[in-house]
């Protein structure tokens, strides 16, 4: 499904671009945090992205201040979280893992997260909800399910701004996105 694809890189290139900075208080106890450590990568996984960005963004940020691109330090001063959790799936796992995409979908429904986007085809599953406060949002958590492929989960924490995330992300380009790529390793090797 080339849907499942676009949205997933969207949603990936959002929560890898705008990346948690730590603020004060603990991310877990905002209201737009959604718990992807319960959900189990299987050992036959041969492809895993299990992604927390947090402290390595601290740097980003302050580089981005100084370099005077104040449209990406105010996006990354409303961020708190990003957390990544994606994995190939095996025949032995298929079961485990679509009783977990439901049950997430369920936690979902049952904690009053808004869906922003659904789509289903043969299966294949891509699901974006949002969570709001007060008529602001301060969450986003994707589900983007492949059966026999692949599974990607998605949580994204902060006072969030769709318009600006989504005009941030269309402004990157490849080359762009893989030098920011590699600024996180710089930042995590200090």
């Amino acid at each position: 499904m080339s849907a499942t694809r676009v949205v997933f890189t969207a949603i990936l290139l959002v929560g890898l671009l705008t990346g948690g900075l730590v603020f004060a208080e603990k991310v877990e106890k905002s209201p737009g945090y959604f718990d992807l450590n319960w959900i189990k990568i299987p050992d036959g996984a041969d492809e895993i992205q299990d992604i927390d960005l947090k402290a390595a963004l601290k740097g980003l940020a302050a580089e981005a201040r100084e370099s005077g691109d104040d449209e990406f330090a105010e996006l990354l001063s409303l961020v708190k979280s990003v957390r990544v959790k994606g994995f190939s799936l095996d025949k032995d796992s298929a079961k485990e893992t679509e009783q977990s995409v439901q049950k997430v979908q369920n936690m979902l429904k049952d904690q009053g997260w808004d869906s922003m986007i659904y789509l289903k085809d043969d299966g294949e599953i891509v699901n974006v909800t949002t969570k709001s406060v007060d008529g602001k949002m301060v969450g986003v958590t994707a589900v983007v399910y492949e059966p026999g492929d692949a599974v990607v989960f998605v949580n994204v924490v902060g006072n969030l701004n769709l318009g600006t995330l989504l005009n941030l992300a269309h402004n990157f380009d490849e080359d762009d996105f893989v030098d920011v790529l590699g600024d996180f390793q710089n930042y995590d090797d200090d």
